[in-house]
């Protein structure tokens, strides 16, 4: 090998450095400024690092309590990964179980609640197909016509993933993009496709939370009538 292909080979070495570290420096921006664009619509919003990929937001909305975490999923093999927004509305609910439903479903979904369910449960024809539903305790039952009216067309959508009912809130999962694709083919690069979370988006999940919510109680003030 001559003195001139070493140095040329070095100088790829370090030419390729110098991209990765920038690329590095790239995504861990995009990843600190997802939520730039929605901050506003909540009040008391307080956007931390949650020691994850991404930051995790908390504000009031509607003078609900909500926390966002996006999810960056990209366990197992699949041709790209996708990017989940996990959407939680913490308040006490008056159910006396946990109801989990989860959409085409690949059993690398590690932030879900699913596999932690105690039984299965089939749902009436009107839900859509390709679908999990689990409940916890087993043998408890909750609302489904309650639920499946309050969701309305959000759990048709192709992005629905997740929706968690439990005494303690709503969390609804929904996917918002993934990664771009010619660096994560070639270099399997994480690059974010979708760098902010629009608010016209996030609203219809947050609107859906509280409707999920609010039928609950009024479903629980019914039965006490």
């Amino acid at each position: 090998m001559t003195v001139a292909t070493i140095a040329a080979l070095l100088f790829g070495s370090g030419l390729f450095a110098w991209w990765h570290r920038r690329t590095q420096r790239r995504f861990r921006d995009e990843r600190a400024a997802l939520f730039d664009h929605c901050a506003g619509m909540f009040d008391a919003v307080a956007v931390a690092d949650s020691g994850a990929e991404y930051p995790r937001l908390s504000g009031r909305y509607r003078g609900a309590q909500f926390e966002l975490q996006a999810l960056l999923d990209h366990v197992g093999y699949r041709k790209l990964p996708s990017l989940w927004l996990s959407v939680t509305l913490r308040t006490p609910l008056p159910v006396q179980g946990s109801f989990d439903l989860l959409m085409r479903p690949q059993n690398i979904e590690f932030w879900s609640a699913s596999d932690s369910m105690d039984e299965r449960i089939d749902l009436p024809a009107d839900w859509p197909v390709h679908q999990i539903a689990k409940v916890s305790p087993a043998g408890w039952r909750p609302p489904l016509n309650a639920l499946h009216e309050a969701a309305g067309s959000l759990i048709d959508q192709p992005s629905f993933k997740e929706l968690l009912v439990s005494p303690r809130g709503v969390r609804i999962v929904f996917r918002v993009g993934g990664v771009q694709r010619a660096h994560y083919l070639v270099l399997r690069s994480l690059l974010p496709d979708e760098t902010r979370i629009e608010p016209a988006l996030l609203q219809a999940l947050l609107d859906a939370a509280l409707c999920i919510v609010s039928s609950l109680k009024v479903t629980k003030l019914e039965k006490a009538a």
